[in-house]
């Protein structure tokens, strides 16, 4: 059992959630109705405002602190005349008439910066029933659940289809290039890193396995090394697994459990139940230890070892498996004002990121430049100097305020207002 004392849970969670909003109908039940005139003629003028200017507008709608800003389009097809987005959620609105009053998707940021899972659903809660001026009813439309594994020294020579017993017989592999292209690639080519592979991908539940530490550097979501390291059993550099399970509306709607013959429950409606329902969840996605293969809580997809016999879902459970069956026990907190440290770390590298643009322009300027900036004594301020002056020339010719531009965006990115210093 070696690789399962190497192996360990460094972090897990819900790293996405979906909500739909609804008003309450008789005795709190959903009830689907036509938006409020008022409020749909709110939301016109806003995206008109978008429209008009080709880039989100900034609404009086606030989340977490952040501004709501108005997309120019909506979302899905037609069903969703309104997008409104911030740091931390995207929130769709719909005219009412076929479906609910809106659905909102937690960024994976927030979610994990969120002192609990419940705080993060009270949230959204305070928004939706001040948007909509009635206490609204949350409905769970969408779950993903992950647990992140260090130490699987193996996961390399595993046989994506010998190794893995799934219920599902849709199975698919991916691969990204070695100079890190963003798209992904279905089918292992020359040249190419495998870095995960999914099973039923879009269905109504769904898993994927990726190297987490090679996806974090390509989307700059650095401050998960902060939330590995939170958790106290993370070696700096030290490469991530993640194992993720994704419960969609259907499978979340006819989900069941029996104790003794009595029916628990059937079927998670309220997203209030969610906090509670997070272990029994992922033990349906990747079973408990010593849980028969017929058994409801084999799991839904397995990683074993290869043993006697043809039948590979009677083959033994890998070691490892055994650690990622395990992670919704663990029973680890994240540190208090967690959230300010992922915060600070996502905007000192937007900075960098910024740095490092506005570099790469400044050059090219002086480059360009060649009749005002030439080559002798040629430096950064000497650059910025001149930039300043010809910088004030164009926002003259604009009619722009550098100042109330650095507010407007500093409202987009949710960046303005005080902040506390982290340590």
């Amino acid at each position: 059992m070696e690789e399962q004392q190497q192996a360990r849970v460094v972090a897990y969670g819900v790293d996405t959630l979906v909500v739909n909003a609804f008003y309450p109908g008789y005795n709190g039940k959903p009830l689907k109705r036509e938006l409020d005139e008022q409020l749909a003629l709110q939301l016109d003028e806003w995206k008109q405002q978008a429209q008009a200017t080709h880039e989100e507008y900034a609404t009086s709608w606030v989340f977490n602190g952040s501004v709501l800003h108005m997309c120019p389009n909506g979302g899905g097809r037609g069903q969703w005349p309104w997008m409104l987005k911030s740091r931390d959620l995207t929130l769709y609105v719909s005219r009412g008439k076929w479906n609910g009053a809106a659905t909102i998707r937690l960024s994976s940021e927030y979610l994990w910066s969120s002192p609990s899972l419940l705080k993060a659903i009270i949230a959204v809660q305070v928004l939706v029933d001040g948007i909509f001026g009635d206490e609204m009813c949350l409905q769970l439309s969408e779950v993903h659940l992950c647990a992140d594994i260090a130490g699987w020294s193996d996961i390399d020579t595993l046989d994506r289809h010998q190794n893995f017993v799934s219920r599902s017989r849709k199975r698919a592999k991916y691969a990204e290039p070695d100079w890190g292209y963003g798209g992904s690639v279905r089918e292992y080519s020359y040249g190419l890193q495998a870095t995960g592979f999914d099973f039923s991908r879009g269905s109504a539940i769904s898993a994927t396995i990726y190297d987490k530490t090679r996806e974090i550097e390509q989307s700059g979501k650095l401050w998960f090394e902060d939330v590995w390291a939170a958790f106290g059993r993370w070696a700096y550099r030290e490469q991530v697994y993640r194992v993720e399970i994704r419960w969609k509306r259907e499978a979340l709607h006819e989900l069941r459990q029996e104790v003794e013959g009595m029916e628990v429950f059937h079927g998670i409606e309220d997203v209030y139940e969610l906090p509670d329902r997070l272990p029994l969840l992922w033990a349906y996605g990747v079973g408990v230890p010593g849980a028969a293969d017929d058994d409801e809580l084999g799991g839904w997809l397995r990683c074993v070892r290869v043993g006697e016999g043809v039948r590979r879902s009677r083959w033994p459970v890998h070691p490892v498996w055994e650690v990622v069956q395990g992670a919704f026990s663990e029973g680890v907190q994240l540190p208090e004002h967690f959230g300010k440290v992922v915060r600070k770390r996502w905007e000192d590298r937007n900075i960098d990121k910024g740095i490092e643009a506005v570099m790469g322009y400044l050059t090219s300027l002086a480059a360009w430049a060649r009749d005002d900036l030439p080559d002798e004594g040629i430096d950064l301020s000497v650059v910025l100097h001149w930039l300043a002056m010809k910088g004030e020339k164009y926002l003259e010719r604009v009619e722009r305020d550098f100042a109330e531009e650095v507010q407007r965006k500093r409202l987009r990115f949710g960046t303005s207002g005080e902040r506390e210093a982290i340590a």
